[in-house]
């Protein structure tokens, strides 16, 4: 299953800014270079452009500057995090997030915006810091379930893994939503980390009721088939 499929929808900041919890490998892409052209009218058109993307240049410049010389401004290192994040600097836009949160907790909890904080710190697989975030995220939104399931991902990954602690968050995620097949399938991987093959198995056949087009079930199977024959387990890759 894809994982933006459910963290997209999470992490909404107010005024427009909108942040998800988008799983990706590259924090640094560019939002690419325009094209060159030999035509004079294409190198007309590229100077124009040139202009255009300096000038706001200037403007990210000067929405960073503010954020620096006003260090206790909330909306200041709001504005320095959408700025860093438009452009996928995520270490950036997390640091001025946390500078936030820092300024003014009560207000940070209303951007919704400690599960991105969260989930940058789990691609980072630093579980620890990621799981802190992601409990501030669940006091601020306790009926979120899928916050839920991406704190219980945190014990399925670190080393060593903590199996229990994995399904009571997935299982509180359940609880409030009871068909989710991204929590179903890391409930399954947290009963065979605990080499419970019966109520990994038990929790297949669920998923599969529940939703059975979802693409992990056979890799998910073979892993439960793993665990019963005495193999060592390892987690399908999401």
């Amino acid at each position: 299953m894809d994982k933006n499929k459910y963290l997209i929808a999470l992490i909404g900041l107010a005024g427009g800014f909108i942040l998800s919890f988008m799983l990706t490998q590259n924090y640094n892409k560019s939002n690419a270079a325009p094209a060159s052209s030999t035509t004079p009218s294409g190198m007309a058109g590229g100077a124009g452009g040139a202009g255009r993307q300096q000038a706001m240049m200037g403007q990210v410049q000067q929405v960073i500057e503010k954020a620096k010389n006003a260090p206790n401004d909330f909306q200041a290192q709001v504005e320095a995090a959408k700025v860093f994040n438009e452009v996928g600097r995520m270490a950036e836009t997390v640091d001025y997030l946390k500078k936030a949160q820092a300024i003014d907790p009560t207000k940070f909890d209303a951007l919704g915006a400690a599960g991105f904080i969260g989930q940058y710190y789990f691609d980072q697989k630093n579980y620890a810091e990621a799981e802190t975030w992601f409990n501030r995220a669940i006091k601020a939104d306790p009926k979120e379930a899928d916050l839920y399931v991406a704190l219980g991902e945190t014990y399925i990954q670190r080393e060593p893994a903590q199996p229990d602690q994995a399904i009571a968050q997935i299982q509180q995620a359940l609880t409030i939503d009871p068909k989710n097949g991204h929590a179903l399938g890391h409930l399954v991987e947290a009963y065979a980390l605990k080499k419970d093959a019966r109520a990994a198995e038990e929790t297949v056949k669920r998923l599969k009721e529940t939703e059975p087009t979802n693409q992990r079930i056979s890799a998910l199977e073979t892993m439960v088939a793993d665990l019963k024959a005495g193999k060592t387990v390892s987690i399908p890759k999401e």
